[in-house]
């Protein structure tokens, strides 16, 4: 669920098809499996990597036909494109206005389809690029198989792919998984991702189109990104979905577990769904982000938490609260002085690697599976004389004084520093700890449902599609014979 094209040791998986890509039970559940799935390329919808459009470049190669869907009484034929040829669609306030080598051919009301005139697996759209609503240009440089359909969005035009299921996954098995690994592994993926996109079918229904084409539901790359065995795996399990009890199941996915995986409910906070359940996953230990170590200063540390928001001294300890996954539910950062600043786990990894996806390396801080290592952290420690003139050794973030009068007070209360005086006069040390604090983690994405990595090592290991789907949702079933 979620991710780019992975590359050895370093995946782009993400979240995949990603934690925003989770809805139990929100839209209904269809009756069959759709034959066509429309995705949006270039929406308005902030997930998207293409937004706002004000005008679209375009080409084709094959039998395509350029058609007025909004014309009476039928669809009206604008033009038939040759190959070579550059054609634009422009936003209007009232519709799109629809040119040809610079030439206006239409203005209308409606939508633009640029359609197959019989579908075949030699017809391509180009997406060549884009100027957005503030004239900035954008290559996109992408071939589609099946049909191109621009509308007006309301304030800008939407670029939507019409196609096939299975030619719609051709595009999202190699994006979601490299095209290199195991085909049985590539077999899982692609019966996950059908799974999603037959469960979430609805789900941008009123955006004029099914899903996006971005890890918030399937990363998705068109004809440019397929690969001959990720070709294989979707064909040799078309028609198949995962169900629990007789109903497809949201297929959620992610790069690596780090040896366990999680339950729905401690990542969206939703109802725990029963086919979603966390358990150990010893497939998940030893590929891509399962294992990862970020080091940090304490004075990074106690700045980054100020920047979010936060009131905090000179940090003196930390207390993860976990799941029973080892992921981390809840951050508690003290400070010298006693205060305490508390942080979701996610938050609080995020202050170093927003959303878990900026910095991408075994050394960034990719997850909130992890634990606190203070072993290079120093605490300071002094030498006093007592009355009777007998050294001891002193360690604490908290110093006292005692006043002419016999009054104890915190030294410097508010400050990593006390002073004390000497023959030579005040002189500042630091009574804070300081140091290096190290965060061994482990895995990269939610952790929920199948583990891409995981999937991966049971393939390497002689399991077939079927172990693999069965292990990550508990008590499924893959049925070719769905009919709602």
């Amino acid at each position: 669920m979620a991710g780019l094209n992975r590359l050895t040791g370093k995946l782009l998986i993400l979240l995949t098809a990603a934690v925003l890509m989770f809805l139990m039970s929100a839209v209904p559940v269809l009756a069959q499996i759709p034959e066509k799935v429309r995705v949006g390329i270039i929406t308005s919808n902030t997930g998207s990597s293409y937004r706002n459009a004000a005008s679209i470049t375009f080409s084709v190669k094959g039998s395509y036909q350029i058609v007025d869907l909004a014309a009476i009484p039928g669809d009206e034929v604008i033009g038939i494109p040759a190959e070579g040829e550059q054609w634009q669609v422009y936003y209007l306030p009232s519709g799109v206005q629809v040119y040809k080598n610079g030439n206006a051919q239409k203005i209308t009301t409606g939508s633009v389809m640029v359609r197959e005139v019989t579908h075949s697996s030699d017809n391509r759209v180009l997406l060549a690029g884009y100027t957005n609503l503030e004239g900035a240009g954008t290559n996109i440089g992408k071939w589609y198989r099946g049909n191109m359909e621009f509308r007006n969005s309301g304030s800008a035009v939407t670029a939507i792919n019409d196609l096939p299921m299975d030619e719609y996954l051709y595009g999202v098995v190699p994006r979601e998984m490299s095209n290199g690994w195991p085909l049985e592994s590539l077999k899982a993926q692609a019966i996950a991702a059908r799974t999603y996109t037959v469960a979430n079918y609805n789900k941008r229904i009123v955006e004029g189109f099914n899903v996006i084409d971005t890890q918030y539901d399937q990363a998705y790359g068109g004809f440019n990104s397929e690969g001959a065995n990720a070709t294989r795996a979707v064909d040799e399990t078309s028609g198949k979905i995962i169900v629990y009890n007789e109903r497809p199941i949201s297929a959620v996915y992610h790069s690596t577990s780090g040896g366990h995986t999680e339950g729905n409910e401690n990542v969206w906070g939703t109802d725990p769904v029963p086919y979603l359940r966390g358990k150990p996953d010893p497939y998940s230990t030893v590929h891509g982000y399962a294992n990862w170590t970020f080091t940090a200063s304490l004075d990074d540390v106690r700045n980054r938490v100020i920047q979010a928001g936060h009131q905090i001294g000179p940090i003196s300890s930390f207390k993860l609260d976990k799941f029973p996954s080892g992921r981390v539910d809840s951050v508690m950062i003290t400070d010298i002085n006693g205060n305490t600043v508390t942080m979701t786990g996610t938050g609080f990894g995020q202050m170093f690697n927003p959303s878990f996806y900026t910095y991408l390396s075994s050394t960034n801080f990719m997850s909130r599976f992890f634990d606190i290592r203070t072993d290079q952290v120093t605490k300071p420690s002094y030498t006093v004389l007592n009355g009777s003139g007998q050294k001891a050794s002193v360690e604490g973030t908290k110093l006292y004084g005692v006043s002419e009068e016999g009054a104890a007070a915190v030294l410097n209360q508010t400050s990593a520093e006390f002073y004390a005086l000497d023959a030579n006069g005040a002189s500042a040390f630091n009574k804070s700890a300081t140091g290096m604090v190290v965060f061994e983690g482990h895995g990269w994405g939610h952790g929920v449902g199948m583990s891409q990595w995981g999937a991966y090592e049971m393939a390497k290991q002689g399991k077939n599609h079927l172990d693999i789907l069965t292990f990550y949702y508990t008590g499924v079933e893959v049925t070719d014979d769905y009919d709602g």
